[in-house]
């Protein structure tokens, strides 16, 4: 058989059977290992459709720690999720905040300290970073992750607090800025943040990512931190952005950037182009009517007319933007079935309120994450 007909036959395999092929013979593990087919494999998986990625997470004390974190895949469909990937340490993981995914990676940080993680949940590699520059604000630790397309390497960008002064108008901190390339072996200082780094969830498209700043009751800001320069530059912040509304998000939809607004029983999207420079760069996609009430509504994809929401960490919805009416898809406590192995279910829930599920849009790749 031909070399490019090989190729294209090992491009269509999922990454578990790539990686087994690569003992077949000297010619497939060579063609495997080089870039380019690693590239390429990507670009087939982000084609073959919607796939999305599951994390339950335990609630516990948040001083507590899980002694597992599971990778779970879901099509988007049904009520059947299978595992991917199981990591197990007998010292445990700190309970993390929102994951975030680039390129087939997922990163997750700890909540109340230091510890980051990055995991390939196809190829099973798993690293946990170094400790960064101490922040003296005990919070959610701010944390992006993203891809600098000119040069392929994948960076996680962590703001922290050097101090700060409780005075009325919040004017004396120091913010810092520090960037990690997966790969390399420490952290990197960056060009410090015009402004304070809030607690809201970055967004990353290729090339950037966008952070929400300021201090309440301030006036609310964006920034964008691109990934070839590591530099900030401001970018308008959407109109209805409020810095003490702590069930908005800044999310990714369909390749924009995106904002979540959550007032009442609607949730506003809004969407911007990156680099847009305007004043104003920002439009209202769509209004979505509520089945009822509900505080936390992150959507996390946009495919074929409709937009991938997840409410209260149970639910994954879909809303149809051709009929414009929100549709429930599967509540991950009380209807899904997970696999852990062919024939071996793990009731995640089962309606029991000790677990949330964090949900992320997902493509299997053979991206590396480095020493």
């Amino acid at each position: 058989m031909p070399d490019h007909i090989s190729e294209q036959v090992l491009l269509r395999l999922p990454v578990k059977s790539i990686l087994r092929f690569r003992s077949v013979c000297k010619s497939w593990c060579a063609m495997i290992a080089e870039p380019r087919f690693v590239s390429l494999q990507l670009q087939m998986s982000k084609s073959r459709g919607l796939s999305m990625l599951i994390l339950p997470l335990q609630n516990m004390n948040l001083h507590e720690r899980m002694q597992r974190i599971r990778f779970i895949g879901y099509p988007g469909y049904g009520n059947v999720a299978r595992l991917v990937h199981e990591r197990v340490c007998s010292s445990g993981f700190a309970l993390w905040t929102h994951p975030l995914q680039c390129d087939g990676l997922v990163v997750a940080a700890a909540r109340l300290s230091s510890e980051i993680f990055v995991c390939n949940p196809a190829t099973k590699e798993f690293v946990e970073l170094p400790a960064g520059t101490p922040d003296v604000w005990d919070n959610f630790q701010k944390v992006g992750f993203g891809v600098d397309p000119s040069t392929g390497e994948h960076k996680v960008v962590r703001c922290f607090m050097r101090h700060y002064y409780s005075n009325e108008d919040f004017t004396s901190y120091s913010c810092g800025c520090e960037v990690f390339t997966l790969g390399s072996r420490a952290w990197r200082p960056a060009l410090d943040p015009p402004y304070v780094i809030v607690d809201m969830m970055p967004l990353s498209i290729p090339g950037a990512i966008y952070w929400s700043a300021g201090s309440p009751p301030a006036t609310p800001r964006m920034l964008r931190f691109d990934l070839q320069d590591e530099e900030f530059t401001n970018f308008p912040p959407p109109p209805c952005m409020d810095l003490e509304d702590h069930y908005s998000y800044l999310t990714e939809l369909g390749g924009k950037l995106c904002y979540c607004h959550s007032p009442g029983d609607t949730v506003q999207l809004w969407v911007a182009d990156d680099g847009a420079t305007k004043a104003a760069p920002w439009s209202q996609l769509c209004t979505i009517k509520l089945l009822r009430p509900c505080r936390e509504i992150i959507p996390f994809a946009a495919y074929e007319g409709g937009i991938f929401l997840y409410v209260n960490f149970s639910v994954i919805c879909r809303y149809d933007t051709g009929r414009q009416v929100l549709e429930p898809v599967v509540n991950m406590h009380r209807d899904m079935d997970y696999f852990l192995s062919e024939d071996k279910l793990y009731p995640f829930g089962l309606g029991a309120s000790n677990w949330i599920h964090f949900v992320v849009q997902y493509s299997e790749s053979m991206v590396t994450i480095g020493n």
